[in-house]
């Protein structure tokens, strides 16, 4: 014959089920995640895009530079802004400010592009790329201009038009190569294309493109003009 229970057995048995019930779990729960927020695109605004250099300053002692400033748009959820410049694929400058200008000392007679990157905690933005000439007598022949990209989705069709206006300060002919990505996914690879518009494109409601122009001269002289733009829904 099985003995009862005490009573104070039965009291432990209770208090253990309320302690499992009430919360003995709680430790394999997730924290909340935390929600993301991106930096926004900084816009430049100066150099002009695609023109010579009008804001510059005479470097004393050297002759052979000028110091231009650059200027950009506040943009948001930013905590300090990269600034890269280029000349044709070499990087000449890469540094990050809180300001929305500095000087940069450069050489005269070039063509550069510049870009901006918008930076804060969460992560980074890519902003458009822009370029000018530099006052003075050409060391050489100059790069092309950043081709100046233009984007426009029909929403009655799906389709995705891409076209661009590329120039050169010596008026040199142009070729350029055309990378278009649908997020990390490459969807179109054009080298050695002598116009200045493709054929439409079939896009994804809200998703993000990335559209590469290079534009090359026949000295073998490359500009890289990037921008990046989400599909409307």
């Amino acid at each position: 014959m099985k003995k009862p229970l005490s009573k104070g057995f039965l009291g432990i048995l209770i208090t253990l089920s309320l302690a499992y019930s009430c919360g003995g779990s709680s430790g394999s729960e997730e924290p909340p995640k935390k929600n993301e927020v991106l930096p926004t695109k900084a816009i430049g605004t100066l150099p002009v895009n695609g023109e010579p250099c009008a804001d510059y300053d005479v470097v004393e002692g050297d002759n052979s530079k000028v110091s231009v400033l650059f200027a950009w748009n506040s943009a948001q959820n930013v905590d300090s802004y990269l600034l890269e410049i280029k000349e044709s694929t070499n990087q000449v400058f890469s540094r990050s400010f809180t300001s929305l200008s500095t000087n940069v000392e450069l050489n005269r007679g070039k063509t550069y592009s510049w870009a901006l990157t918008s930076i804060n905690s969460d992560g980074q933005t890519k902003g458009d790329s822009y370029s000018f000439s530099t006052p003075g007598n050409p060391q050489g022949n100059y790069a092309p201009y950043t081709a100046d990209i233009t984007v426009t989705f029909d929403a009655n069709s799906n389709l995705m038009y891409v076209s661009w206006i590329g120039s050169d300060e010596d008026g040199d002919e142009l070729i350029y190569d055309i990378t278009i990505l649908e997020k990390e996914n490459l969807i179109l690879d054009i080298k050695e294309f002598n116009g200045m518009q493709i054929d439409p494109i079939s896009y994804v409601s809200n998703e993000e493109y990335t559209i590469q122009v290079d534009s090359k001269d026949t000295f073998g002289n490359v500009s890289i003009s990037i921008t990046s733009l989400v599909a409307p829904n």
